[in-house]
């Protein structure tokens, strides 16, 4: 008779817990504080938040380094940022900074606390969901989450106002409860509430994941066992149709700035210049032949023609992102270059501007390589065949979840099809994001379908070390 495994794994959280702390503490809160310089998005949560740059200086606003203090606004009195639950999170820590004093200047560590506070309770969960597993498989998960996820290049927008941390918060939270749900036979009430309002908060973190609601909303179901009988007596299903309703309404409040800025970034940043015959291509997307003129330009450029409204109505009046794609299936060579060329930069986590705070050792534009061991050799190993090792990860993932789908039991079950659901979710942020935008540096859109990816890695290795360990066992 098999002896079951002795219950090590609130030891194993603990450590984990722990050791996440340290870092994060040391690298977020300990001076010279590690974070991410404001590239001019800080103004979306800003705004909403109540929030200013202490300085009117330019080049200490943007791109150089971190800034840690900032003005107390009141509600309102600022124009511009857009709904996002990372903004509601930079409002609760206006309230825990006014509780101890601060009416006027606000310390942006004090975000980077509450960001820190729902991170490694999101470690803690999701380490507490492998409790019915190996000890050795306990240990390896806790040790690969750790070492994975306070890597600088996902800790680094803790210290910042970018809207993708909150991303990746939300979706840590869903993933923990998600793998909660896969260990537990019942998947109902408080929980099934708090996956789908982690889900909720993290497709209205920012416009391009709100595409991610329907396979949430889908996963979340076949977590709670629903099935067609009697299936609208079920809460998991109303949860479900208002997760879709949500991300369909958030997707469409997306502010019409940010709709043009990311058109025009993908028809004069990335479709003309890298074309063989711009004049073609121009008129294949019904552009103005004068037009070709600003190829190469950037949408956030002080001179951008995207201030001139005349011009703004001939642009969105003779393109959109349907006539993009339509342009890239015509097309499949053009779409296999720009995947081909932007795929080097799928493995990067790491910005190409400041991520340490202005110090005499270290003045402006300091990337700091600090716990980054992961995000380099990740990037040196991966990112040396990036579509291959993308192809890889996905396409092993689901065909081996798929394929012991039929023979598995109902946990083994949820596990495969929570696998092949964080397949679809990478895949789909990935493509979203070649598709429509064309940033400077991608190392922030991409950051949701890398944590997609390293979610996928920790649970292989977690996957193969149980199976070893049980046959052991055995």
């Amino acid at each position: 008779m098999l002896v079951p495994p002795p219950r090590v794994n609130p030891w194993v959280v603990g450590f984990a817990v722990l050791a996440a702390l340290t870092v994060l503490a040391t690298q977020l809160l300990r001076p010279p504080v590690v974070g991410l310089a404001d590239n001019g998005d800080y103004q979306r949560v800003m705004a909403p938040a109540g929030f200013d740059h202490s300085t009117d200086v330019h080049d200490e606003r943007y791109f150089s380094f971190l800034r840690t203090t900032y003005r107390i606004l009141p509600l309102g009195s600022t124009p511009g940022g857009y709904l996002s639950s990372e903004a509601v999170l930079a409002l609760a820590a206006r309230s825990v900074a006014a509780v101890f004093g601060a009416r006027t200047v606000f310390d942006l560590r004090v975000l980077a606390g509450i960001h820190i506070v729902l991170y490694v309770l999101a470690i803690g969960l999701m380490l507490r969901a492998t409790r019915d597993l190996e000890p050795a498989t306990q240990l390896l998960a806790a040790v690969l989450l750790v070492f994975f996820f306070t890597d600088v290049g996902y800790i680094g927008p803790f210290n910042s106002f970018y809207s993708q941390t909150a991303s990746l918060l939300f979706l840590m939270l869903t993933a923990a409860l998600a793998a909660e749900a896969v260990t537990r036979r019942e998947f109902s009430g408080a929980r099934l509430f708090l996956f789908y309002l982690c889900a909720a908060a993290f497709v209205t973190s920012k416009p391009q994941e709100a595409i991610q609601g329907p396979l949430l909303a889908l996963l979340g179901l076949r977590l709670a066992g629903v099935g067609l009988r009697g299936a609208s007596k079920r809460p998991a299903v109303w949860l479900a149709i208002a997760l879709c309703a949500l991300s369909v309404w958030y997707g469409r409040r997306t502010p019409m700035t940010l709709r043009e800025a990311a058109l025009y970034q993908v028809v004069f940043y990335e479709v003309l210049p890298h074309s063989p015959d711009p004049a073609a291509d121009a008129a294949a997307l019904g552009l103005d032949p004068a037009w070709i003129r600003y190829s190469g330009t950037d949408a956030f450029e002080p001179g951008t023609p995207l201030n001139d409204a005349a011009f703004r109505v001939r642009f969105l009046g003779s393109v959109g992102f349907r006539k993009v794609a339509a342009f890239y299936l015509r097309h499949p060579g053009r779409a296999s270059e720009r995947l081909e060329r932007i795929s080097k930069k799928i493995w990067s986590l790491r910005p190409s501007y400041g991520n340490l705070e202005r110090s005499a050792e270290h003045p402006t534009k300091t990337l700091t390589d600090r716990d980054s061991a992961w995000s380099r050799w990740r990037l040196r190993v991966l990112g040396a065949f990036p579509i291959a090792a993308l192809a890889a990860l996905y396409a092993g993932n689901a065909a081996v979840a798929l394929a012991t789908w039929r023979t598995s039991s109902v946990r083994g079950r949820r596990f495969r099809e929570t696998v092949v659901a964080a397949v679809l979710m990478s895949a789909t942020a990935f493509l979203v994001c070649i598709l429509t935008n064309a940033p400077p540096d991608y190392s922030r859109v991409f950051y949701t379908a890398e944590a997609l990816c390293d979610l996928l890695l920790v649970a292989d290795v977690a996957w193969l070390a149980q199976v070893l360990a049980r046959r052991a066992r055995a």
